[in-house]
This record gives structure tokens, C-alpha cells and sequence, in this order.
């Protein structure tokens, strides 16, 4: 089985592209849906979120995921303690479901993973694809999306890593700063370049 790693700065498109791509017959694991999943799949996690904040990151009894983000983004420490944390288990659980999907036979399956290149999951890909879109059009994007402001939105796009590193590490770019019908254009070549044959987008 072809394993496809994607990848793009936030509020980059990614989750436009992902879609796509899974509307043509593609299976698609989600480190995100994985992230919050092994919350509950792994107790220990909550554990460590209780003895370090306490309170502060849960509300009645669950977690606030809102005011967490707050907090990992805002601080370089909190950030990489929580990754060093959790990222075990989210990449145990990646290569469950990677396993399962070649088990039963799909050609290819994609990993949706907006920290690909930064915790070293392209190396268990066969290539990868960055979805990129123009700094100013990620800015706004982020901004409407979160409803935040502009100096949150730029401390967020500052706590990833740059996109010309990741433009240097891609196998394939998407440019997702445009319309989506030239999105879709360069996800069918970036494709055909694989040799990867899709059924047509299914109806929504």
C-alpha cells in the first residue's frame, strides 16, 4: 500500500484538499481525529494535563480544549512537554489504522497530519504533499476560521515550523491560495504523477 503523508500550514486548505481527495475512493487517517481520540484511549494523558494545569484546562469534569490550545501555543515549554507527552500514542495509533487499511486491501491510504515533517512521519511515508497557500491569504483564513485577532493568528503561523522548510522537505506542493477548481486541477496531476488511479469525486 502506497502511504501518501499530507501536510500544510494552518488554515492552509488542508482540510479542503483532504476531503477532495477521500471524495475520489482514497482512505484518509486524521492525526488531528487521532489527537483527541487517544485522550480517552489512553487515560494517562488526562493525568498528566491534571497534575500540570490543575483546573485551569477543564471545565465540569472535561477538558477545555480551547483554553489548552491557548496555553501550548503561548509557550514553547508547555508546547513541547504536551507533544512529548501525547505524540506516542498518536503515532501508535497511526500505524494501527495504516496497518488495518493495508490489511483489507486499499491501494493507498492518506495521513492527514499538519505535523508531518516536525515529528518525522515522512520517513514511515513512501512521499508526501504539502498543501500551501500565500501568507496573507493563511493569515485571514486563520483569522475569520478562529475568530481571533491578527496578532494571535500570527503567533500561531510563528509556532510552526517555516513554510520554506517545508517547501524544501514536500515531494509534491498543492498551492491552495486560489479557487478550488485550480485546487482540484493540481491534486488530479499531483496524482497522475503518482500513478494512483481514483474513481471519479463521489456526490456529496
Amino acid at each position: 500500500m502506497l502511504r501518501i503523508g499530507i501536510t500544510g500550514g494552518i488554515a492552509s486548505g488542508k482540510t479542503t484538499v483532504v476531503k477532495y481527495i477521500s471524495g475520489k475512493g482514497i482512505p484518509v487517517v486524521d492525526a488531528d481525529i487521532i489527537a483527541r481520540e487517544v485522550l480517552s484511549l489512553y487515560p494517562k494523558i488526562l493525568d498528566y494535563l491534571k497534575g500540570r494545569y490543575g483546573e485551569k484546562v477543564f471545565s465540569g469534569g472535561e477538558l477545555d480544549r480551547k483554553e489548552l490550545g491557548r496555553i501550548i501555543f503561548s509557550s514553547e515549554m508547555d508546547r513541547k512537554e504536551y507533544t512529548d507527552v501525547i505524540m506516542p500514542y498518536i503515532r501508535l495509533e497511526i500505524e494501527k489504522r495504516l496497518d488495518r487499511l493495508e490489511s483489507e486491501g486499499f491501494a493507498a491510504a492518506i495521513l492527514d497530519a499538519p505535523l508531518l515533517f516536525e515529528e518525522g512521519f515522512e520517513k514511515d511515508m513512501d512521499c508526501s504533499i504539502l498543501v500551501y497557500a500565500e501568507a496573507k491569504v493563511q493569515l485571514q483564513r486563520l483569522m475569520k476560521r478562529n475568530e481571533i485577532t491578527e496578532e494571535e493568528a500570527r503567533r500561531m503561523i510563528r509556532s510552526q515550523m517555516p513554510v520554506r522548510e517545508k517547501l524544501e522537505l514536500a515531494d509534491f506542493v498543492v498551492d491552495n491560495s486560489g479557487d478550488l477548481e485550480r485546487t482540484k486541477e493540481e491534486i488530479d496531476m499531483v496524482f497522475m504523477k503518482m500513478g494512483i488511479e481514483c474513481e471519479e469525486e463521489k456526490e456529496k
